[in-house]
């Protein structure tokens, strides 16, 4: 015969632990997931506040009214795709 005698079948716990452990790396992926999740949820929320806080917060600057009879100087700047302009 070759079996021993006096060892258990420990085929049945390799098994078990096997099942436990794959569920386990599940829950793990699940609550990762999770996590993410709110994560971006909140990173979003706090970058669309801020976007609002922007536009709330730049300043307002009023037309310049040119006169009749006045000349408007115009600043140019060189830039990579051309000149540009600023009033």
């Amino acid at each position: 015969m070759t079996e021993t005698l006096g060892q258990p079948n420990v085929g049945f716990v390799n098994r078990a632990f096997g099942i436990l452990a794959k569920a386990g790396f599940g829950v793990f992926l699940l609550v990762a997931a999770i996590a993410a999740l709110v994560a971006t949820t909140f990173i979003g929320i706090m970058l669309a506040l801020a976007a609002v806080f922007l536009t709330f917060a730049r300043p307002r600057r009023k037309p310049q009214v040119v006169r009749a009879g006045e000349t408007q100087t115009l600043d140019a700047r060189r830039t990579a795709d051309g000149w540009v302009i600023e009033l």
